[in-house]
């Protein structure tokens, strides 16, 4: 046998060697199946702002914030629901915000606090970025807060101190 032949079966023998140890090691590398603990029969929901039972539901799997806001006991009248979704599919975990139209004195100042994204858009100087950052340093416990969330400074923060209010924070 010459040297191309043993270089030939030398490499038959590694590549046998490196396909068992592959095969035999295949069960401890492959990724192991998932379990869901859930029940996927239901959601975890909770519901914040202006209506008559905020806190915490479990409805059944498929359920609307319609339902959503009518297990909570119905919305208030100074709600804006017109700045809700009520069709939109409930998930588990999901947080609702119904915000109000009007603070508990009756000015037409926004509760940071219960508002949404699209509710926060219509601030001086909010756009969707600033909103969703809003949304996020949530909760709030005075308008000043509002200073640590990004791209709200002292010029903004100002301009913004007669347009919100701070509930339920």
């Amino acid at each position: 046998m010459g040297p191309r032949a043993e270089h030939r079966t030398f490499l038959l023998a590694l590549a046998g060697c490196v396909a068992l140890t592959i095969a035999a090691g295949w069960g401890r590398w492959r990724p192991l199946p998932l379990e869901v603990v859930a029940d996927p029969g239901v959601v975890a929901v909770q519901v914040v702002g202006a209506v008559a039972r905020p806190g915490g539901y479990v409805l059944p799997w498929g359920s609307r914030v319609d339902d959503l806001l009518a297990a909570a006991g119905g919305a208030t009248p100074d709600a804006a629901l017109e700045l809700v979704t009520g069709a939109a599919l409930l998930t588990d975990g999901a947080s609702v915000a119904v915000p109000r139209a009007t603070d508990p004195d009756g000015d037409a100042r926004i509760d940071v606090n219960a508002a949404s994204v699209r509710l926060l858009e219509t601030l001086p100087g909010v756009g969707p970025v600033t909103a969703v950052r809003i949304v996020a340093a949530r909760p709030f416990h005075s308008v000043d807060d509002l200073a640590r969330v990004p791209g709200i400074g002292p010029v903004r923060l100002e301009a913004l101190r007669d347009r919100v209010t701070v509930g339920g924070g």
